[in-house]
């Protein structure tokens, strides 16, 4: 396996690529571009990652969509054909870039870590410690790695990923099931758990229990009722009343509609309403539970509601 590492030891978070009138076909969209404008490697696939972290504040300069955000940086292991055989190459520290559409990987990072390339009668030759590393064909313009086929459509970069793909099985059904082959295609090249699920953590948090604060259910009429104020309404009724009052009884759920012109009416109407419920029920009133609205909270509500 060549590794080649895109680690170019400076210190900017920013990153360029100047590519211009690129049509992002699914020929390309699946190709790995060698290009000598770009100053780091990218790559726009998620699944083809294996160590993977997530970035914030970094960005890729393109000459056609401007500055454009990574999402992550990690690791890359390419399938890669020479003369023949199938090779892997490893590349670092690859940008995450979703929006791009393409990959690319730059001649100059690669120099920069002691491999050679060489562009010839239309073909890119790829040489790290005097060894071909890989090769390229150009197309349209395009030099495109020489890739072995994705033969694994169901090929996942980490469990994790394919926890999240799976409908959030678990991480150690997902293993199974891989091992097992119980799903064609079904590969995952990089078993190490290191996310945490943040979906799975909520769903799985037990809800709080809620405590009674009635202190238990009432057990007759008028121990507790509740009580709330809706209007103006936009219309009045045929008594000219733009607000209303309810009163619940907790016990019975029998509620009763009193209507109002005024919000401060509610007070002398409560009065009428407690003389007929008290006298009907043989009850008397304990709590009255309202919102706490300013027309329950007043002084001349508090003091002569009882």
């Amino acid at each position: 396996m060549a590794a080649i590492a895109a680690d170019d030891g400076s210190d900017s978070d920013d990153a360029i690529c100047l590519f211009g009138n690129v049509a992002v076909s699914d020929d390309i969209s699946k190709s790995w571009l060698v290009n000598s404008a770009a100053s780091a490697h990218k790559c726009w696939m998620r699944v083809c990652f294996d160590d993977y972290h997530t970035t914030t504040g970094r960005s890729v300069t393109m000459c056609d969509k401007g500055s454009v955000a990574t999402a992550g940086v990690g690791t890359v292991v390419l399938n890669v054909i020479v003369q023949g055989k199938t090779r892997k190459i490893k590349l670092k520290k690859v940008l995450h870039v979703p929006t791009m559409g393409f990959n690319l990987m730059p001649v100059g990072m690669m120099e920069e870590r002691g491999a050679e390339v060489a562009f010839k009668g239309g073909k890119t030759i790829i040489k790290s410690s005097d060894k071909i590393a890989a090769c390229g064909m150009r197309k349209s313009g395009l030099y495109h790695l020489d890739m072995a086929p994705l033969s694994h459509i169901a090929a996942m970069a980490s469990p994790q990923l394919g926890h999240e793909r799976l409908a959030h099985v678990s991480v150690a059904g997902v293993k199974r099931m891989i091992k097992n082959k119980d799903i064609a295609g079904l590969k995952c090249t990089f078993m190490a758990r290191k996310d945490a699920c943040e979906p799975c953590v909520y769903g799985n948090e037990a809800m709080t229990h809620m405590p009674s604060a009635g202190g238990g259910r009432v057990t007759k009429r008028l121990q507790l009722v509740h009580s709330d104020l809706g209007g103006p309404k936009s219309e009045p009724s045929r008594g000219s009343a733009l607000y209303f009052g309810t009163f619940t009884d907790e016990f019975s759920c029998r509620t009763d509609v009193v209507f109002l012109q005024e919000k401060s009416d509610l007070l002398s109407e409560y009065k009428k309403w407690l003389t007929k419920a008290q006298l009907h029920t043989e009850s008397t009133i304990k709590v009255l539970r309202s919102d706490n609205g300013g027309e329950y909270v007043s002084n001349a509500f508090v003091g002569g509601r009882a």
